[in-house]
């Protein structure tokens, strides 16, 4: 079972092509300003087993999954399964978002999954460096080329401009996918 903050099909403000969004739930850091603090709680979110999200990943018409969180880091192990089961089937790229320096992450699958990714991108969430660069949240955070599939995308990585998408529900809320422009972290939006 993976534990997750919530998923998205069909985002292009998370990475090259048509993604697949995943965050996971949990996460121990507490980075002032963080995008998502409601993926913080351990027990937050819910519980789904990972062969069914890779199964929803595959019906999906995503080039491509991006996994945030939380910290996906914590569930490595299932993450590891959710990836391999997919590419049985297709041979998607994997973009990750953690608040680790890759120089922390260590243990076996941690380290497994660290091979499974394709671009990594590091470092916690500094609100003071944040720079309004596209697809990563404060300029101390990294970009890490790990297997060449998106050597032709890296320059969306730090460059200037950043993309959103708004998803409205029928119950009224909505939900901001991608990283938001400078200033508007943890900002409350209400749709009337």
């Amino acid at each position: 079972m993976i534990r997750l903050y919530m998923t998205h099909e069909g985002t292009e403000a998370l990475g090259p092509g048509i993604r697949y969004a995943v965050w996971t739930q949990g996460c121990l850091k507490r980075c002032p300003g963080c995008i998502s603090p409601k993926s913080r709680d351990l027990d937050g979110g819910y519980e789904m087993d990972e062969l069914l999200l890779a199964q929803e990943i595959l019906e999906s018409e995503a080039s491509g999954i991006t996994i945030s969180g939380g910290e996906p880091f914590l569930q490595a192990e299932a993450l590891c399964s959710m990836i391999r089961e997919v590419r049985k089937v297709r041979d998607l790229g994997v973009c990750l978002y953690t608040g680790n320096l890759m120089e922390e992450i260590s243990g076996e699958w941690e380290s497994q999954l660290l091979e499974l990714v394709d671009v990594l991108i590091d470092g916690p969430y500094m609100e003071e460096l944040n720079d309004g660069a596209g697809l990563r949240g404060s300029s101390n955070q990294r970009v890490f080329d790990l297997t060449g599939r998106y050597a032709s995308e890296m320059h969306m990585y730090g460059a200037q401009g950043r993309k959103t998408e708004i998803y409205l529900s029928v119950d009224g809320s909505a939900t901001i996918v991608g990283i938001p422009p400078v200033g508007m972290q943890g900002k409350v939006w209400q749709v009337e």
